[in-house]
């Protein structure tokens, strides 16, 4: 793990239940998550498997059909980039 920057605020991450459909198709399905505060995570999957349609959603460029993503205590899964 490292160790965050002195002077920077790093909040946790917590993803509940988040999905994202396209059409039929699951491009996340009931994904949890948890990220805490100064820890770096690495997604490591193959083609198709959703990596970037969560990061979009983390980084709030795609709103999931359903589910939570908290930064700190904020919902912030309305929230525009």
């Amino acid at each position: 793990m490292t160790d965050v920057p002195q002077g920077t605020t790093a909040l946790p991450i917590r993803i509940r239940d988040l999905t994202k459909r396209y059409g039929s198709v699951y491009a996340l399905n009931s994904v949890d998550l948890d990220v805490h505060s100064g820890e770096f995570l690495t997604l490591l999957g193959p083609s198709g498997s959703g990596k970037t349609t969560l990061l979009m959603a983390i980084a709030g460029f795609n709103r999931p059909d359903s589910g939570s993503i908290r930064f700190g205590q904020d919902e912030v899964i309305l929230t525009p980039p």
